[in-house]
C-alpha cells in the first residue's frame, strides 16, 4: 500500500514538475492537486511527500532539480530554512549529490511554485554506486569549482550535527561535513579540539557556512 502512495505521489509531482520546466507558474497549481492539498489561507498548499533522484543544485536561485519515478524531470525550490536529513544527521542542502535518493515534502507558494522544507536522504549517491557523484551540481558544472582552502582555530564542535566553528582572521564559519564524508575525514572531524589550527578545502555554501571537502591538517 505504501509503495502504491508513494507512486502516485510521484506520479502528480512529474506532471507538476513538468509544468515547472516549461515556467507554466500559473498551471502549476492545478496539477499539484492532491498532492499538496487545498490552498491554505496564505495561498499554500498542506503539502505531500513524493520521491525521486537529484540531478542538480542550483544555489544561487535556490533550487534542486530532481527526476521522479516517472522519469520527468524539474525544478523543487528550497531557502535557509530547508532541512536536508540522512541518518539522523542534518546536512546544508548543498550537500546533495547528482544520484541521491530523496523523499521530500512539498508545498506550493503563493507564486505557484513548488519547493521543499524537508528532505530525507534515502540512499546517498555513494551507498548507491560506491563513489561520489562528480559535477553534481550547477555552480561550475563540476565539485572541485569555487573549492577554496581555509585556514583557522576551531572553536565549538558540534558532532551530532558534524559542524564546527572555524576561527580566521576574517571572522568566523561553521563548517559542515558532507553526509558522504570518507572515513579518514570523519575521524580528523571527531579528533578536534577547541583552540586547535587547522586547514581545510572546502566551497563557501552560503555566508558564513563552509562546505568541507577535506582536511590538509
Amino acid at each position: 500500500m505504501r509503495a502504491r502512495i508513494l507512486g502516485l505521489r510521484a506520479a502528480a509531482l512529474a506532471a507538476m514538475l513538468s509544468a515547472a520546466g516549461c515556467s507554466q507558474a500559473g498551471a502549476i497549481g492545478e496539477i499539484l492537486g492532491g498532492v499538496i492539498g487545498p490552498q491554505g489561507q496564505q495561498g499554500q498548499g498542506q503539502g505531500g511527500q513524493v520521491a525521486g533522484e537529484i540531478q542538480g543544485v542550483d544555489t544561487n536561485r535556490g533550487f534542486l532539480q530532481i527526476r521522479t519515478q516517472s522519469g520527468q524531470t524539474g525544478n523543487v525550490y528550497f531557502d535557509q530554512n530547508t532541512r536536508v536529513v540522512y541518518q539522523q544527521r542534518e546536512y546544508p542542502v548543498t550537500a546533495l549529490e547528482r544520484g541521491d535518493v530523496v523523499a521530500m515534502n512539498i508545498q506550493q507558494d503563493q507564486r505557484g511554485q513548488a519547493y521543499t522544507n524537508y528532505i530525507q536522504v534515502q540512499q546517498s549517491v555513494q551507498e548507491r554506486t560506491g563513489q561520489s557523484s562528480q559535477g553534481g551540481t550547477y555552480n561550475g558544472g563540476n565539485s572541485s569549482a569555487n573549492v577554496q582552502r581555509f585556514s583557522g582555530t576551531v572553536g565549538y564542535i558540534d558532532t551530532q550535527r558534524g559542524i564546527f566553528e572555524l576561527r580566521t582572521q576574517n571572522g568566523s564559519a561553521q563548517v559542515s561535513l558532507p553526509y558522504n564524508v570518507n572515513s579518514q575525514d570523519n575521524q580528523r572531524f571527531r579528533s578536534l579540539r577547541s583552540g586547535q589550527n587547522v586547514t581545510v578545502e572546502g566551497r563557501m555554501a552560503s555566508q558564513g557556512r563552509i562546505e568541507l571537502q577535506r582536511f590538509l591538517n
